[in-house]
């Protein structure tokens, strides 16, 4: 994989105001200084996540007098102290900020130079923000990059539908489109874009990792290899040395400190860009029992990359369980492989809050908890998110039959089951609870097996998997609360014998394990599903 540096193309600057640049807030004074911050923040997120195409983005904040400037980019947040302009020494330095903003070209004021023609998408940009604004929601700002043209260094490629896109300030900003070859019109391809540590393996890495580990075994007809993603191409765009992120990085790792004195280590990213064959999300699909086999095909992949390269997915949801068509059926894909690690890599650190990976709905409620600081992530910590797939999908979704066009989702979401697993003011730890509450309890209330799943659910087949991998959480999260609550007890009697009985925290005990998932999923609506041709247990 070739590494390159970003180059300004467009050093003039367009004459269309920048979305964002600078706002000016009218004083209010009840209005705390916090609530202004958290505004001019959420300006700089919708700069950074609506498209891929900027580094960072620079702010000023002006309330009469007073002129604040503000830093973003995906490792840190800047804010300068105030400058009143009303002093001689604060009118100088605004007219050599404005100097300096002047010269800056485009790659200093944060713009990529990654799609064809700059100006375009720049005029786009300040008609959409000026004729359309904030209110036609994210459906018509996904649009922006329609038709643009991305440069990779296999080719052009012209963007026909934004897929995804990570709204946020700091981390990946992850943004994912489907494209076609420029002068291939039918080869389409997924393309996603993002900002990476650039400590951080790249996906391509384990992606390949275990193809090749799989093709050693099998060849290319290998079972495993039509649940894998396939990358076509990868590459990195790092920052320009002397750019102004570059020097903002520079000056943080020279001058910043933590307040107990402990020495700031900036984050260097770069702009990480995978092209990938296409594949389908299963909110295409129309039929429950191709829904069953695409999860049994994903189970069986997690545990083949588990037990052979040994590498650990770490984010199993809904938007990373896709599936391709090989010889007319219908394929399970693990996708995603972004926050994947080794699994020697996981046993050798430390866990902490800080390195937790996941989507929080679909995240295992010891990944949650707070108070476990050293909880590293284990295999049944997936398959616990893989249940909470399947719970999902299933009791808060339906299929629609109605003639929909192919380019829409089939499986809408209908039902307020577990609506507050996905409320943004709820913390990990209430979550944490919520989910544990559930998993430990027994069906009751509004959560009786009969209203999660009433007689019109498109997804009743998947009942009987639910109320089975639930009772065998709720004997290993049972489980485990009586081993602790005996040693307890046997400490406190002074029982050496009792304080010597053993748990297995890995599968709690052989409850959360791979066979106990295999028993269950392995047949849907009385029907055996299609398994792989090998014994995965001595693979």
């Amino acid at each position: 994989m070739k590494r390159k540096q970003l180059r300004d193309h467009h050093s003039a600057t367009p004459k269309v105001a920048r979305m964002g640049e600078s706002q000016r807030l009218p004083v209010r004074s009840p209005r705390k200084l916090t609530d202004v911050q958290v505004q001019c923040a959420s300006y700089a997120m919708e700069a950074l996540s609506l498209t891929p195409l900027r580094s960072h983005f620079i702010m000023s904040l002006v309330d009469r007098t007073r002129l604040q400037l503000m830093y973003y980019d995906a490792s840190v947040i800047m804010v300068a102290s105030p400058v009143d302009m009303s002093t001689a020494e604060g009118k100088a330095f605004f007219l050599s900020m404005v100097i300096a903003l002047r010269r800056m070209n485009s790659v200093d004021r944060g713009f990529r130079s990654i799609i064809h023609d700059h100006r375009k998408f720049t005029h786009k940009l300040g008609y959409m923000a000026t004729q359309l604004g904030a209110t036609k929601g994210d459906r018509v700002w996904s649009n922006l990059l329609k038709n643009m043209v991305l440069q990779t260094e296999i080719g052009a490629y012209v963007i026909v539908e934004v897929l995804f896109r990570q709204a946020g300030l700091v981390g990946r900003l992850t943004y994912v489109v489907k494209a076609r070859h420029q002068d291939r019109p039918t080869e389409t391809v997924v393309i996603k874009i993002s900002c990476p540590s650039l400590s951080r393996e790249p996906e391509e890495k384990l992606v390949n990792a275990a193809r090749d580990a799989a093709i050693e075994i099998g060849g290319e007809s290998h079972w495993v290899l039509k649940h894998l993603p396939k990358i076509v191409h990868a590459e990195d765009i790092e920052t320009t040395p002397g750019s102004t992120q570059d020097r903002v990085a520079s000056f943080l790792n020279k001058e910043a400190s933590y307040v107990d004195g402990g020495k700031y280590h900036y984050e260097y990213r770069t702009l990480h860009i995978v092209i990938l064959e296409e594949l389908f999300s299963i909110n295409k699909l129309s039929c429950a029992s191709d829904f069953a086999q695409v999860f049994f095909d994903v189970l069986n992949c997690h545990k083949w990359l588990h037990d052979v390269p040994r590498i650990l997915h770490r984010d199993i949801s809904m938007s990373n369980i896709m599936y391709r068509y090989h010889d007319g059926a219908v394929c399970g894909v693990l996708n995603d492989m972004d926050l994947s690690s080794l699994v020697a890599d996981l046993e050798q650190q430390k866990a902490t809050s800080f390195m937790r990976t996941g989507t929080p709905p679909f995240m295992a409620v010891d990944l949650l908890r707070t108070d476990k600081k050293e909880t590293v992530h284990l295999y049944r910590h997936d398959l616990e998110s893989l249940f909470y797939v399947l719970l999902i999908l299933s009791t808060r979704h339906r299929i629609s039959y109605y003639g929909l066009p192919e380019a829409y989702n089939l499986v809408k979401r209908v039902a307020p089951p577990f609506s507050e697993w996905f409320k943004s003011s709820l913390t990990w730890e209430q979550l944490a609870v919520a989910k544990d509450n559930f998993i430990k309890t027994a069906f009751r209330g509004t959560m009786t097996i009969n209203n999660l799943f009433p007689p019109d659910s498109s997804f009743v087949g998947f009942r009987n998997w639910i109320i089975r991998l639930k009772s065998v959480m709720s004997s290993g999260f049972n489980g485990r609360e009586d081993y602790y609550d005996a040693i307890v007890m046997a400490q406190e009697l002074g029982d050496i014998e009792g304080q010597n009985i053993t748990f297995t925290e890995e599968t709690l005990d052989g409850k959360i394990q791979y066979s106990t998932f295999f028993d269950v999923m392995k047949s849907f609506a009385g029907k055996d599903l299609r398994a792989p041709p090998v014994n995965l247990d001595t693979l």
